[in-house]
């Protein structure tokens, strides 16, 4: 049982005949309190919501059979953005030119915050003065075999981060790929399984 106890006092003072009343002590039980103290513990865990997880939402590409290659709009490459999620944690980001003239610029990146969010934000921009809307921006994000999946999804944080509405992955790679990806040593096969 849990207790209060105060020491008591009011004991004959030497030299004098006068006597002081013995006080006596007090003692408050605080048992309850321990009680309604856990109860109010036990009601307020069980009373409170915890926050639910948020996954983000991947919309899947419907079934071939079921598209209209007609229906298809045509994107502009100078809304896009492709990005090449390579191995040692580096993403080659490259954007081309609306004319046949094969130009592309390419540029290398790491996942940190001055890295490739640094060049999404530049390209956000340059989108948004070319168009009038940052919204019109079309990211391609192409990961190689050798690229690590932790990756993926840091490129997937940052279309969330940056308010990125149109983005698709894409396992497809067409001629600027192939010459990033010989120019920095990389290939188009997966990793070979170490035992």
């Amino acid at each position: 049982m849990a207790e209060m106890t105060t020491p008591e006092s009011g004991a004959k003072k030497k030299g004098h005949k006068k006597v002081r009343s013995k006080k006596m002590s007090t003692r408050v039980d605080l048992t309850a309190m321990v009680d309604l103290g856990f109860l109010l513990i036990t009601f307020f865990m069980l009373a409170t919501t915890f926050n639910k997880p948020k996954a983000m939402e991947v919309n899947k590409p419907a079934k071939d059979d079921e598209i209209d290659q007609k229906d298809l709009p045509e994107i502009k490459q100078s809304k896009t953005y492709t990005v090449l999620i390579a191995a040692n944690d580096k993403a080659y980001c490259y954007t081309a030119s609306d004319d046949d003239s094969g130009n592309v610029s390419v540029d290398s990146t790491d996942f940190s915050r001055t890295g490739f969010r640094e060049r999404l934000r530049e390209r956000q921009k340059a989108v948004a003065t070319q168009w009038g809307s940052q919204d019109e921006l079309f990211v391609l994000i192409k990961p190689l075999p050798q690229s690590d999946y932790r990756n993926l999804v840091n490129v997937l944080d940052e279309m969330a981060i940056n308010g990125v509405k149109k983005y698709a992955i894409i396992d497809e790679f067409n001629g600027p790929d192939s010459l990033i990806v010989k120019q920095v040593g990389q290939s188009f096969e997966p990793a070979a399984a170490s035992n």
